[in-house]
């Protein structure tokens, strides 16, 4: 997308997409009232989301989706989630997709949030009959029986997720240091079990730590993610459009402070280089 942009244009290309992801929204949203209160946040909303920032190239819609539906699950609002779960259901994920996302940001946003985002997520979910269905078949899990099995496959799967560098500083952490027995119990269901589901690939479980991470402001493990989301899931340019992606939900600033923290991280590359 490039400058040389009308607003007609970018008005064209919102409803064309919205007449795509609004298919099945109920009658009544809170929404459907906003052009008797403001035309001009609908004007807004029109065409710099949905025509504008929902259509940069650069990010495939459903890590768009991911992306979003992680930042209204830091937000915590009942609206903006139901909006977004319905969207990505639209778009074709799967229920169990949508619920695994609220699996790995436990977490990250914790249990309140990831709890009240499961809740809201099934009443979208029971909306319809086909969603019903599909959420009827749950994926099966294979849980190890043991920790010690989990923590084993955690760190394989630190070392094949993380560079060297960052594996190192995590044995080492403070963690490590004051909380030891906490520190490998949480390591081990996380990457030992969460990260062994198939609901979500790498790359999804990468871009939606990285959007909790900034919408938290979290800004010290952020570095550290992108670091590790540079190393081979995401590209740059994945990265940079999950923040912008995110932050028209959460806030510009933050998009703001994190693209001046991967400026740093590319310019110290770069020197390394």
């Amino acid at each position: 997308m490039t400058i040389n942009i009308t607003s007609h244009e970018l008005f064209t290309a919102s409803q064309q997409l919205k007449s795509f992801i609004d298919r099945f929204v109920p009658e009544g949203r809170l929404t459907g009232a906003l052009p008797s209160i403001s035309t001009d946040y609908v004007k807004l909303q029109d065409e710099v989301m949905w025509g504008g920032v929902w259509q940069v190239p650069g990010l495939d819609v459903t890590l768009r989706s991911i992306a979003t539906i992680s930042a209204q699950c830091c937000n915590g609002w009942g609206f903006g989630l139901h909006h977004q779960v319905r969207v990505g259901l639209s778009l074709g994920m799967s229920p169990q997709k949508i619920k695994g996302l609220f699996l790995q940001l436990m977490f990250y946003a914790g249990i309140p949030a990831t709890v009240f985002a499961l809740s809201q997520a099934q009443r979208v979910i029971n909306e319809r009959t086909e969603w019903i269905s599909e959420d009827r078949m749950p994926l099966k899990a294979d849980w190890l029986d043991s920790v010690e099995k989990k923590f084993q496959h955690a760190q394989s799967v630190i070392t094949s997720n993380m560079d060297s560098g960052v594996v190192l500083s995590r044995l080492d952490s403070l963690e490590e240091q004051f909380i030891p027995e906490l520190h490998r119990l949480i390591e081990s269901y996380e990457y030992g079990e969460v990260w062994r589901r198939s609901d979500l690939s790498t790359k999804e479980r990468m871009a939606c730590i990285l959007v909790a991470l900034m919408c938290r402001g979290h800004w010290h493990q952020f570095g550290e993610h992108v670091r590790r989301c540079l190393n081979g899931s995401l590209t740059q340019r994945e990265v940079c459009e999950l923040v912008s992606q995110a932050g028209w939900y959460r806030g510009w600033p933050y998009v703001e402070d994190a693209l001046a923290i991967i400026d740093e991280l590319l310019a110290e590359s770069t020197r390394e280089h």
